[in-house]
């Protein structure tokens, strides 16, 4: 096992170091949380787009690159995401770890002073950020968002997101809207800057095979100009049962009908919510569950059917692809199927098929340095810090009673339709 150890860089600040010998290379990333709103969530993607860029040291995209690329070709990504009701960027460095560097070189210090540089010493004049880098990055970001909608079914799970939780900040897009990303500006993203530095809750995750020691006092250092003006505690999202399913419908140019139930839970974050998980796996989540055997193989009503569970909202979402004439006998399936799981209709087999395909992906999660890192970022702003091996072992202890429980306690709140136009 993987020893883990966090300290806390200052307030609202906090660090982590996987300490792994299991990878050749290290990684580190900045992880900014913030109360999700739309302005902010357009601001903040152009935001860390930009500090992507370049810097005050390297001031265009060309040397950055030189500078990675001297680091024994060290990758720069950024990441935008959303984890309930918080808005979520991440600027992270992946490098070559100090076990295989040329004569024990220190590339891990390097790189940790280079991404402290994009994000403490930016390239600003006049308190702007450079105008022409800016609008660069805004038409990158709008790229982005118009790709989750020529995705149709990554597409048309967004909607039904956006309408099941419409009046609440968790239905608001990872990315804002386009009109507030066209609206930025320099100077106006100066101050968001600011503002994230000052106000947003921060992890730091790093792993690698050396001793952080000398890395704690680095951010320690950067983060002592900071004055922390935290205005906000991490809160779980509220649950509240449907009154009534909402129905919407639309068309466009799609190939086939693309259908999302959306469902409310009680089972949300920081309380344990495996027991959903694995009731989601059973149901839709795997490809031996009751909606791909029954609804796809058995009826042959769609293309595709599955379920997800997400555990930050407590929401699970039922995806499929149909024919527009099948859309009332899949939704009837689907619906059927989970009285059959309330009823107590499960077999052993199916639920030790989805103990086996949860445990085996927790057990893989290590072997991917990004997986798990996001890991225990996702899990940060619920106060935990669960392992992959602890998850596996509770997993593997849920028992049939939990499962039929968890399935009494879902309720559906959303059906939406992409159909196709004419």
């Amino acid at each position: 096992m993987n020893k883990i150890s966090s300290v806390d860089i200052c307030e609202g600040v906090s660090f982590s170091h996987i300490n792994s010998k299991k990878f050749k290379n290290f990684g580190i990333s900045f992880v900014f949380f913030s109360p999700i709103e739309d302005k902010l969530a357009s601001n903040l993607s152009v935001l860390i787009s930009v500090l992507s860029d370049s810097c005050e040291k390297f001031q265009n995209f060309k040397d950055l690159n030189k500078q990675l690329e001297e680091m024994y070709g060290a990758y720069l990504d950024y990441c935008i995401s959303k984890i309930g009701n918080y808005h979520v960027v991440d600027l992270s460095i992946l490098a070559t770890d100090d076990r295989f560097t040329i004569n024990n070189e220190k590339n891990i210090s390097k790189v940790v002073d280079l991404i402290c540089e994009l994000i403490f010493n930016p390239l600003v004049s006049n308190n702007s950020f450079n105008e022409q880098i800016v609008s660069r990055r805004k038409k990158e970001i709008i790229e982005l968002i118009d790709a989750q909608i020529s995705n149709k079914r990554t597409w048309s799970l967004i909607k039904c997101k956006q309408n099941m939780f419409k009046n609440e900040k968790c239905g608001i897009s990872k990315y804002g809207s386009k009109s507030e990303v066209l609206n930025i500006t320099g100077e106006s993203l100066f101050k968001v800057y600011k503002s994230m530095l000052e106000s947003s809750r921060v992890k730091i995750m790093m792993v690698s095979s050396s001793d952080c020691s000398d890395i704690v006092t680095k951010l320690k250092k950067n983060f002592a100009s900071i004055r922390k003006n935290l205005s906000f505690d991490f809160e779980p999202n509220k649950f509240v049962i449907p009154n009534e399913a909402k129905n919407i419908s639309e068309k466009m140019k799609v190939q086939q009908c693309k259908f999302v139930m959306g469902f409310r839970t009680p089972f949300i974050k920081p309380q344990k919510t495996h027991a959903m998980s694995l009731f989601s796996a059973i149901f839709g989540g795997i490809p031996t569950s009751k909606l791909f055997m029954s609804v796809r193989e058995k009826m042959n009503l769609c293309y595709y059917c599955s379920s997800r569970f997400d555990s930050a909202t407590g929401a699970m979402y039922v995806e499929s692809g149909i024919e527009e004439s099948n859309f009332e006998k899949a939704k009837s399936e689907i619906l059927n199927q989970l009285t059959k799981i309330q009823n107590g209709e499960i077999t052993d087999e199916e639920i030790n098929d989805a103990k086996n395909y949860l445990i085996q992906r927790a057990n893989s999660i290590s072997d991917s340095m990004g997986r798990f890192q996001d890991w225990f970022i996702c899990q940060y702003p619920f106060g935990q810090s669960e392992t992959p091996e602890e998850y596996a072992k509770e997993i593997s202890e849920i028992s049939k009673k939990n499962i039929i429980d968890c399935s009494s306690k879902i309720y559906l709140d959303t059906i939406y339709v992409l159909k196709k136009e004419g």
